[in-house]
This record gives C-alpha cells, structure tokens and sequence, in this order.
C-alpha cells in the first residue's frame, strides 16, 4: 500500500483560496491555508500535506527570527534538516600528536616565500626530533632487516637532521644580512649593525650542527651497504669524500659579515652610536607620548584645487590637500 495518498481541491475551496490569494495580505492568505490543512475547507477537499514526512515536520519548518535585536548565526535549529556545514567539522580536526623522531621529522617544511617564523618554527620541530626516539623497525622510512641497518639508519637520521638544522641556521643568518652594502645604506647604519651582530651569531651557529653531521656520517661510512635512502646516502658519501665542505660555505659567511661590520662600526665610531638623526628620531616619537602632545584632529578629505575637479559629495568642502 502505498504511503502517499491523492487529494483534490474541489471548485469551492479553490475559487476561495483564489480569492485569499488576490484580496488578503500573505499573512493572511498563510493563515487560511494553515486553517485549511487542518480542516476549515471541509473534509472533502481541504489543502492536506503531501506526504507522511511533510505531515510530522513542524509548521513553520524553517525556524523564525526570534525577537529582540539580531544574533548572528545563532537562531538557527542544530536538531532540523538543515544544519550548518560548519557544525559537522569537529575543532580538533586532527588528533594526532608527534612522539616519535620520524614524526617530527616528517612535520619539518618551508614555504616558497618564507620569513623568520617559519625558519623558527623548522628548526623547533628538527631540534624536537633529536630529542625523541625512533619509531620501531617496522615503521621505519626505509625497508630494516637486521640491527646493523637499524644502527646506520639511526645514523643517517641524525645526520640529516643535523644538516637541516645548519641549513635553518644559515637562512635565519641570510635574512638578517645584507649581500651588499652600499655608500647609501649607512643612513641606516644603527639598525644595521644590529642586524650583522645577529646574522654573525646565527653562522656561528650553524657550525656547531655541522659537526655533529659530520661525525654522524663518518660512523655511518663504517657500515659497507647502503639503505633505501638515496638522498641522504647521497649527502653521506659527499661529506666523507669532501665534495659537500660547509665549513667553507660558513667561513665566508663569517668573513663577509665581518668585513660589513667594521665598516658600520667605523661610520658610528665617527659619527656618533646613536646617530645624531636616529637620537632625533627616537626623540620625536617619545615626544608623541607626553602629556603635552595634541594630535591635530582628523578632518574630512579634501580636493586639490589645481586638479579642476568635483568633489564626490556636496558638503565636502573643496581645499588644499595636505
């Protein structure tokens, strides 16, 4: 039997619901087609629901504003039909949580374009990883079958991840640094001196993790078989045959960055640390914040006369720009 039944209008409820329809407001001709569902038009033909699922749905389906001033996305009902695609996304949307070297590892990345908190943010979860222990064999990155390669794959490990670390250090060092200093950029000469001394700091850094890769790679060599790493065996058989030296790389860094300081330092020795027009600077904009300090107040925007123009709104007055 079938779940849906056939009604019809007879001629006297559709002529009058015609006529609610063209005399009485919407709310009106609303009420009387609620009134006719339940019954007002006659049992012979009243306007009924079409289906079971419409019958049990509340009237009106779709909840109304509710008075009062407007809430925001917060009227809406979660139990109904339709609810809002963001309630189905859960606010953690990943439980997951790193406790294993490879997991850390694996969370390392850079951007195309990135800046000092993303190298930072690099550097923290490789420095994480040197503190966490390996995942078991089976779960490895490469294929284990025996302690001897499970011992030179933790080395490996430890020396990408020591080389990466280097590698974050000297991009912190490179964004503080300048490839060229010119005659012009000593008008900055406070901040850049600043800027070297910090650069200098992260190369000396950087030193220190390439040490430790290197002996890393130096224990791994000891092992005559090569795991299902290409890219880090590769990097191992450079550094042991010399071919990857970043201690050359480092060191002229450091030269270049010393030879940029004791220009600087020349120019403020002469000058004067601070500079009389960083001192004026500085000075003005702790003036900003005395009590004797009264902002012009902001007025409209004003036209050039010399552009010819008409203003947008009437009741702007026309005058120099400033």
């Amino acid at each position: 039997m079938s779940v849906f039944r056939t009604y019809y209008l007879s001629p006297f409820s559709l002529g009058l619901a015609l006529i609610l329809a063209y005399l009485a407001p919407a709310d009106a001709f609303r009420q009387a087609a609620l009134a006719g569902r339940s019954g007002v038009f006659g049992s012979g033909g009243g306007l009924h629901a079409q289906s079971a699922v419409a019958r049990a749905l509340p009237d009106p389906y779709y909840p109304q504003r509710p008075p009062g001033g407007l809430k925001l996305n917060y009227y809406y009902d979660r139990s109904g039909r339709w609810v809002k695609f963001s309630d189905w996304i859960p606010f953690q949307q990943k439980k997951w949580a790193p406790h294993h070297l490879e997991d850390f590892y694996e969370l390392y990345g850079l951007p195309h374009h990135y800046k000092t908190a993303e190298v930072k943010e690099s550097i923290y979860f490789l420095v994480q990883a040197l503190t966490h222990r390996f995942r078991h064999p089976r779960n490895a990155l490469c294929k284990i079958e025996n302690e001897q390669q499970y011992h030179k794959y933790r080395l490996l490990m430890f020396m990408q991840i020591n080389l990466l670390i280097m590698r974050m250090f000297l991009r912190l060092g490179s964004l503080y640094d300048k490839r060229h200093l010119y005659f012009h950029d000593l008008d900055v000469a406070d901040d850049l001196e600043i800027s070297f001394l910090v650069a200098r700091t992260y190369y000396t850094e950087a030193r220190k993790y390439w040490k430790q890769a290197v002996n890393y790679a130096e224990q791994a060599n000891e092992y005559r078989f090569t795991l299902d790493l290409p890219t880090i065996e590769s990097y191992r058989f450079n550094i042991i045959q010399g071919k990857l030296n970043f201690d050359r790389i480092i060191d002229r860094h450091l030269y270049q960055v010393e030879a940029k300081l004791e220009t600087t330092t020349a120019f403020l020795d002469e000058e004067g640390r601070p500079r009389p027009v960083k001192e004026a600077m500085q000075k003005d904009l702790e003036s900003m914040y005395d009590e004797s300090f009264t902002p012009e107040p902001l007025g409209p925007p004003v036209l050039d006369p010399e552009w010819k123009d008409t203003p947008l709104f009437d009741d702007v007055n026309t005058g120099p720009m400033r």
